[in-house]
């Protein structure tokens, strides 16, 4: 299959890939639920509890959201959202059995393998995700991800997990204070990704350090005065 045919457009309220049969959102600090309800009529919006875990949700669901932090449907018209502000929002469409998903993976979730969870579901639903694209968007970047030694290493380890699918020599890298590490997410969830079938040519990626972006919320940078800013994927 060759490459996602072009890149994701300048949107009011963030970036948006379209076609005939998907659009993929990335939100900035401007993309609250009523301003994507007034952007994207059409659709149907529905989120989970994101908890940093590694569990994963088929959408539609009964009553209140349930607890998750990765959901997957084939409705037509139904929003998949993700709400990030520092972790990594990723988006999965798959042509050949019709599947999408909306995964939230920040440093706990890429802990949890919430995405090769996620393959693992699709698998398990009857696709081998061989043609399948993905989409990364805004997130905390290497420059401004700093962790105590120990988170490094449990990333670290989670990088071997997936070493067939990379050619980084590791996901650490230094930090001027003792003690301290920066981790390179992007590189574990690119490889996390192309352990469940979605190679390099078949991702698109929407890379914006959210910490050093006055255009999104950042955790990191603001701790609880931030709020999210929310992507989706929706089949047409």
């Amino acid at each position: 299959m060759p490459a996602i045919p072009r890149a994701l457009e300048a949107h009011s309220l963030g970036a948006v890939f379209e076609d005939a049969d998907i659009t993929a959102f990335f939100g900035d600090r401007r993309s609250t639920p009523d301003a994507l309800a007034l952007a994207f009529p059409d659709f149907k919006f529905i989120g989970v509890k994101q908890t940093h875990s590694d569990i994963v949700i088929a959408s539609p669901y009964e009553d209140d959201p349930p607890e998750g932090d990765a959901h997957f449907t084939k409705e037509k018209r139904l929003a998949l959202t993700v709400r990030t502000a520092d972790c990594v929002p990723v988006l999965i469409y798959d042509p050949d059995s019709g599947f999408i998903a909306s995964i939230h993976a920040g440093w706990r979730g890429v802990e949890n393998e919430i995405v090769r969870k996620t393959g693992a579901r699709l698998h398990g639903r009857g696709t081998d995700l061989k043609r399948a694209r993905a989409w990364i968007g805004p997130h905390i970047g290497v420059e401004s991800f700093e962790v105590g030694e120990d988170v490094a290493l449990k990333l670290e380890t989670r990088l071997d997990a997936v070493r067939a699918y990379t050619d980084l020599a590791t996901a650490i890298h230094p930090h001027p204070s003792q003690g301290k590490k920066r981790v390179d997410l992007l590189g574990i969830v690119r490889a996390q990704l192309g352990s469940i079938g979605i190679e390099a040519e078949r991702r698109m990626e929407h890379i914006i350090d959210t910490v050093m972006s006055p255009e999104h919320e950042s955790f990191r940078r603001d701790r609880e005065r931030a709020t999210r800013q929310i992507s989706f994927i929706a089949l047409k």
